[in-house]
């Protein structure tokens, strides 16, 4: 399987528990609910330069900024997400790659050339940024996801009970040892689209246009 890209823009928002329940009365008459009504777990293991690169970018405030990360949505799945998220402003591209378990260990451990067990281009950059940056584990950040979609490419996530390891060599155990990075009562809303945002929703959502903020997992997580 070759590199999935996704282009899209994407706006953050911070929301007390009681206004989520509000929004989801209203996201469950328009959108399909999407994978789970309850939700589902996201654990992703970032990775950052020797200097720290890519957190720096992002806490500067630079327009160009990327991420390196490890994703899996259980811990006894064999298969994992590389993915490189390169942002301008609002706007983004995430390249994924699906990588085998033993693979990704062999990153966490910080030999890069398991990448070369693919023949695929992300792999090769990815390979070059990871060595010329000395790139290592920073952070495991997990977190409680409910996700809902349009016709479209349209996706509305709501993020909560978000919290970080520093225990890298346990990413892929069932249990880990968490600090919560946000308050138990706050969600983070995310709304993604590629073109346009649909008038149906942007009404609905409009209230909440001036309180978009620059949110950022990893920060937030490397700040604790």
């Amino acid at each position: 399987m070759g590199t999935l890209k996704t282009f899209r823009h994407e706006y953050k928002y911070v929301l007390p528990y009681g206004e989520m329940l509000s929004l989801r009365t209203k996201f469950n008459e328009l959108l399909e609910i999407d994978r789970s009504y309850d939700g589902y777990m996201i654990r992703s293991l970032y990775f950052d330069s020797v200097n720290d690169d890519d957190y720096y970018d992002k806490l500067g405030g630079e327009l160009e900024r990327k991420k390196i990360r490890l994703r899996i949505y259980e811990p006894d799945g064999e298969l994992v997400k590389l993915e490189l998220k390169a942002k301008h402003d609002y706007h983004q591209l995430k390249e994924s790659l699906i990588i085998n378990k033993e693979d990704a260990k062999e990153l966490i451990k910080g030999n890069y050339g398991s990448l070369l067990n693919y023949k695929d281009d992300l792999a090769n950059r990815l390979y070059v940024i990871m060595m010329k940056g000395y790139y290592r584990p920073k952070v495991i950040i997990e977190y409680q996801r409910i996700a809902y979609k349009t016709n479209t490419t349209t996706r509305i996530t709501l993020d909560f009970n978000i919290k970080k390891s520093n225990d890298y060599d346990s990413f892929f155990n069932k249990n880990i040892n968490y600090v919560g990075i946000t308050d138990a009562k706050d969600i983070v809303l995310e709304v993604k689209f590629d073109r346009f945002l649909e008038p149906y929703i942007s009404n609905f959502l409009g209230k909440y246009m001036s309180r978009c903020q620059s949110i950022s997992k990893y920060v937030m997580a490397r700040n604790i």
